[in-house]
């Protein structure tokens, strides 16, 4: 009796969850604020959630000083947002969350085209953030006059009395102002995450689970939800006026343009839908849809949606910062040519939507006569099949769709890819300032291409329900813009034309490989990271570093022509199987050989499965005779694969895969490379777990 009491007793005391506590920083987001003595916003909602799923008792308090050197002490406190360093690491587990952090240069001056405009120029950094040593390290060429800024708003301030000529900051939180900005590519992406004490190891893995497995359907509507909940809070009889009037909202003429906005089941979706309704809940508003018809709608609405800031500015309107970018391309019928610039199809007709956000460029390099009008996408589609027009412009995503969808990708084909991007942005009518205050500020916190678990486009299935037919689609648009490239390298002097061109070829190749792999997506984008550092190292030349960095991804193109049954087979390969596998480097060498990308590239698909010892594939190269970028990639490529948790294998630790490439020493890996791998080994585990 006293055993199955004891028994009892033991059973009772599991079942009662522990405290932990989870320290946030108040940024007064919606990611966390304090309202009276609550704790509101995105991460304590997160943090509820796994309460109630997992029985786990998070306690949220405020981030403070004291708080900050108990954790440093090793005292059991979980800590939200937490910069990853080496001393850290050796007490404390990182699950990566939800959002990348991109280090990006943020500036008024709409001349600035490129980081070198602010070649000894004076540079806002705050100070003590893992921005400022990276800035200070990998941009000292710029000789900037660093200026130190207390935050991200104190910045803005300094940048319009003139005090400053930009400021460093990654993209976590948004703007009210409108800033342009320029990506700081050097300054490695990072990852939002949540520091656990490596004394909790349970608690580490089910938390691990959790953000890994959380739905992008129940984080949309956490984040719709203290969006909704933070500006209600935060405006209060603010905008008292705005409530309950009636308020015109001009969409562009297309029925569906996924995942911008489209009809499903009638119902309206998409990013700006989206958008849209959240607004409409905070201010109280009743929006009233009006499909644009002619000119005149624009002015006599209140908002227009989905217009581009490059418009809004030159005409003066009120716009909101973007919510959404488009990266538009040219398409036409399979049968005819390419195009590497606008100024080749002067004398071809383009089938146009008034006023959609490429008018205005097409404007500057084309004529009237160019033009054919038409009210949709749709229509633009029918007159290029029709031979009723010659080309027609599509954002890229969309595009993919809609091949796909219509069922039209055997007959159209990309035709170029134009020299920019555009941002969409809310136009609001001049007479309407205090609805532009409000939608500037609800802007702000719209940071849907932030997502590492992007919500609105993770599915890439609008309509689709064949993946295999799908992934031909992407392929197919991904080969044409490789045969881009080549006529790009042929024939454009223009250095910065040919690398954007590139970054769209690599862009490409990563949507290919997403809708046949999510996890891909990401290891390529390692690989240019892991690879680029690697060369560094070595001490290469800056071009050949540059060039690893861009071209490190295309290493496993070739596997497109691998049947997914093969590749994703969980479980040993059959000698027949792996025969096919072996396939891919050759196959990825034909391709890329074709596009005339570089040789570089092609040596890269061809010999990064070779081996220092010979016994690789597929020549059987052996030491040096296997050029060096295979080499690197070699190591870098099996040292992410071996992190990586796949469908028939379970993840390594950083320290296991370290020693896996240690005994490879000689073997398959060249000692030397090894040798400097080792010596920056924290480096590399910092790349995967910022970019996993």
């Amino acid at each position: 009796m006293l055993k199955i009491l004891l028994f009892s007793f033991i059973l009772c005391c599991s079942l009662i969850a522990k405290d932990h506590t989870v320290l946030l920083e108040n940024e007064n987001s919606f990611f966390f604020y304090k309202e009276g003595r609550e704790y509101k916003g995105l991460y304590p909602k997160i943090f509820q959630d796994i309460s109630n799923r997992r029985n786990i008792n998070l306690i949220v308090k405020e981030l403070d000083t004291n708080l900050i050197l108990d954790m440093e002490k090793g005292k059991d406190i979980l800590i939200m947002d937490l910069i990853e360093t080496v001393e850290r690491r050796k007490k404390y587990y990182f699950i990566p969350t939800f959002f990348y952090l991109k280090a990006n240069m943020y500036f008024l001056n709409a001349e600035y085209i490129d980081v070198t405009n602010f070649y000894k120029k004076r540079v806002g950094v705050i100070k003590g953030t893992y921005i400022d040593k990276e800035f200070s390290e990998k941009y000292e060429f710029l000789n900037s006059e660093i200026i130190d800024i207390e935050t991200r708003e104190k910045g803005i301030q300094m940048l319009k009395s003139g005090a400053i000529d930009g400021f460093v900051a990654d993209n976590q939180y948004g703007f009210i102002d409108t800033l342009s900005k320029i990506e700081l590519n050097r300054i490695p992406t990072m990852v939002t995450t949540l520091a656990v004490p490596k004394s909790e190891k349970k608690l580490y893995e089910d938390l691990k689970k959790y953000f890994e497995n959380i739905s992008p359907n129940s984080l949309k509507d956490m984040i719709s939800e203290s969006r909704r909940e933070f500006y209600k809070d935060k405006f209060k009889n603010k905008y008292e006026s705005l409530k309950n009037r009636e308020i015109n909202v001009v969409f562009p003429g297309e029925k569906s343009n996924y995942p911008l906005y489209y009809s499903e089941d009638g119902e309206e979706k998409g990013i700006t839908a989206e958008y849209l309704s959240d607004v409409a809940d905070i201010l109280g508003l009743k929006l009233n849809r009006i499909v644009y018809a002619e000119s005149k709608d624009w002015e006599d609405n209140h908002i227009t949606a989905a217009a581009t800031i490059e418009t809004s500015v030159e005409k003066g309107d009120n716009y909101t910062n973007p919510y959404y970018t488009l990266t538009p391309v040219v398409f036409n019928r399979k049968e005819d040519g390419f195009i590497t610039n606008l100024i080749e199809a002067r004398k071809e007709r383009f089938a146009v939507v008034d006023n959609s956000y490429y008018m205005d460029y097409l404007r500057k390099n084309l004529k009237e006569e160019n033009f054919v009008y038409v009210k949709d996408m749709d229509e633009a589609i029918e007159k290029i099949r029709k031979n009723e027009a010659d080309y027609s412009i599509a954002d890229y995503k969309t595009l993919i769709n809609k091949l796909y969808n219509s069922g039209y990708d055997q007959e159209l084909k990309i035709a170029g890819i134009l020299d920019k991007k555009y941002n969409l942005a809310m136009v609001i009518r001049k007479d309407e300032e205090e609805l532009f205050e409000a939608l500037k500020e609800i802007s702000a916190s719209f940071l849907n291409e932030n997502m590492t678990k992007n919500i609105y486009w993770l599915k890439n299935n609008y309509e689709v329900t064949d993946y295999k037919r799908l992934v031909a689609v992407s392929l197919g648009l991904f080969l044409i813009s490789l045969i881009l490239m080549y006529r790009a390298k042929k024939g454009l002097l223009e250095k910065k034309k040919y690398q954007e061109l590139m970054m769209s070829l690599v862009s490409s190749l990563e949507a290919v490989n997403q809708f046949n792999d999510f996890e891909t997506g990401n290891h390529i984008k390692r690989l240019n990271m892991y690879s680029e550092l690697l060369a560094n190292k070595l001490g290469c030349s800056k071009k050949f570093c540059e060039e690893i960095g861009s071209v490190a991804s295309l290493h496993d193109v070739g596997k497109i022509g691998i049947d997914r049954s093969v590749l994703k087979k969980p479980g040993k390969l059959t000698e027949e199987e792996f025969e096919v596998i072996k396939a891919h480097p050759e196959i990825g060498y034909e391709i890329i050989k074709k596009s005339g990308v570089s040789v570089m590239a092609e040596n890269i698909a061809r010999y990064h499965h070779e081996k220092w010892n010979g016994k690789g594939y597929p020549k059987g190269l052996k030491g040096e005779d296997i050029p060096l970028e295979a080499r690197i990639v070699s190591i870098v490529d099996v040292y992410d694969a071996l992190r990586q948790k796949r469908v028939y294998k379970e993840g390594f630790s950083h320290e296991k895969s370290i020693e896996i490439i240690k005994k490879e020493s000689g073997e398959s890996f060249d000692p030397e490379l090894v040798r400097l791998f080792l010596e920056n080994e924290l480096k590399f585990e910092r790349l995967f777990n910022s970019n996993n």
